[in-house]
């Protein structure tokens, strides 16, 4: 049925140029800024930048910096585990797939360096140096079941209207393996799924999403009059992640006329770096009162992605048995993100020595992220795919709000603490929100103190495997239950 030119088009893959993982969801992965937190932090909700004096809070009000009274060095570390659950939406066989992947990490590290001025308004005049772990992208996806539709589909849609040379990049493994063909050479691409449109088709996939966002900061803090605190900071953020999957279509109750199976894998490495501001203060209208606003700038973030696939495809005819795999060049493209600003504000009642209660929002615009792909001798040749994936931008995503509150309670040098925060939704007519819960000790001496934290949480999330407009659409329905401990020191000097 299909002729022998799939061995000779093998080598058009070299020639064959496009964005590889630029798109919407990748935009909104790398515009997440919230820093991890230290066990303090953690303990009442993630709304310390409320109340001044934690460097984890820095990564949100830079005004704490002010806050210290005494210079400061603290590390945190952090354990997750993220058991998981997930189904084929619509699965004729309606099984489910389950799994759980586990990690550690260094939320963050720095110190506060406090001078007190003489003879000035000024209480406190501090500086500040660090890290802040700001965003985590560890992610896994594993599903298996019986659907219509296959992966086929959206590879010929993509590939609609183009000639042979001018294939996308998965596009040109895809007609070179076999797994899409043109048999009137009509630029209209068709595959063996569409001999039999209603078949429930066996796929299966895992896969992973490891890296983050790791923030360096310098800042500065003041204390004025002990009723103003104020501060700044100019933070430089390095991002690095890892995505690789293995994505499978098996015919095994043979309902798909010469397809037999077929399996795609694909690995892109994104790193990059940026720079950005943050600003903010804390007003004090009474000793048992804290008001707070900050800002943060937008990221113009520098990446570049490293990008292999691999497509096996097999079938039988009356002139070929056994599986053709073509394997891609090792691509890379360069390319910017600008990442929204970020605003928050929030109150703290402040009960002297015995503890506090404080709440927070923070406002996201995602909607505002855009690529850039004129940058590094780019010029304008991707100019059409640049607007067409700024414009999914706008269409699927929103501003959201971010809710966080908590409190501790002090007894002598111990500490007791709770707390919750909420994260809307990013998507268009979406307003749910996903909770978390918190709660920690902490024990505090004279030069030293100690913080545990735990967190709980469970959300729901959708997975498209692939997308396509003329054919079924599988998606994966994903339930997820992250739980972290973070435990930090701090040494006062």
């Amino acid at each position: 049925m299909k002729a022998l030119y799939f061995f000779i088009l093998f080598f058009v893959i070299l020639f064959s140029t496009t964005l590889h993982s630029q798109t919407a969801t990748e935009a909104f992965r790398l515009s997440q800024f919230d820093p991890l937190g230290s066990g303090r932090n953690l303990g009442v909700g993630n709304s310390m930048y409320t109340i001044g004096a934690d460097l984890s809070a820095v990564g949100n009000n830079p005004a704490g910096i002010g806050a210290y009274w005494r210079s400061e060095f603290m590390g945190s570390m952090d354990v997750t585990w993220n058991p998981y659950d997930s189904r084929l939406k619509g699965d004729s066989s309606i099984r489910q797939s389950s799994g759980s992947y586990d990690y550690w990490r260094m939320p963050n590290l720095g110190f506060v360096i406090t001078h007190q001025p003489v003879n000035s308004s000024l209480q406190t005049s501090n500086w500040a140096i660090g890290y802040n772990r700001v965003a985590e992208y560890a992610q896994e996806v594993q599903f298996s079941g019986y659907t219509q539709g296959s992966i086929t589909d959206s590879w010929s849609e993509n590939s609609f209207g183009r000639d042979s040379t001018e294939l996308g990049f998965d596009e040109a493994l895809a007609y070179s393996s076999g797994a899409i063909y043109d048999l009137d050479y009509d630029d209209v691409y068709e595959t063996d799924y569409q001999l039999s449109p209603n078949y429930h088709l066996y796929k299966e996939e895992f896969s992973s999403v490891r890296g983050g966002n790791s923030e360096f900061f310098l800042g500065y803090g003041a204390n004025l009059s002990r009723k103003f605190l104020f501060g700044l900071s100019i933070n430089f953020p390095l991002v690095n992640t890892d995505v690789s999957r293995v994505y499978s279509e098996i015919d095994n109750r043979d309902g798909t006329p010469f397809f037999n199976e077929l399996h795609y894998t694909s690995y892109v490495n994104t790193s990059g770096y940026g720079i950005n501001g943050k600003f903010g203060f804390i007003a004090k209208p009474s000793k048992y009162i804290n008001l707070s606003f900050a800002a943060q700038t937008p990221t113009k973030l520098h990446l570049t992605d490293n990008f292999s696939s691999t497509v096996t495809y097999d079938w039988t005819d009356q002139n070929h048995d056994g599986p053709i795999t073509t394997v891609s060049p090792y691509g890379n493209f360069y390319y910017a993100l600008r990442t929204p600003w970020k605003l928050n504000g929030g109150i703290a009642i402040i009960a002297g020595t015995n503890g506090f209660l404080s709440a927070g929002v923070q406002w996201i615009d995602y909607a505002s992220m855009r690529f850039d792909y004129n940058t590094r001798g780019n010029g304008n040749a991707f100019y059409q795919e640049e607007n067409a994936v700024n414009t999914s931008i706008h269409q699927t995503y929103s501003s959201v709000f971010q809710l966080n509150m908590g409190g501790e309670i002090a007894f002598t040098k111990w500490r007791i603490r709770g707390g919750f925060s909420a994260v809307q939704s990013p998507y268009n007519n979406d307003d749910t929100f996903t909770p978390t819960y918190h709660g920690g000790i902490g024990y505090r001496a004279e030069i030293f103190y100690v913080d545990a934290a735990y967190t709980y949480s469970q959300k729901d999330e959708g997975y498209l495997p692939y997308e396509t407009d003329e054919a079924p659409q599988p998606v994966a329905i994903l339930k997820y239950n992250p739980q972290r401990i973070v435990m930090t020191v701090g040494l006062k000097f």
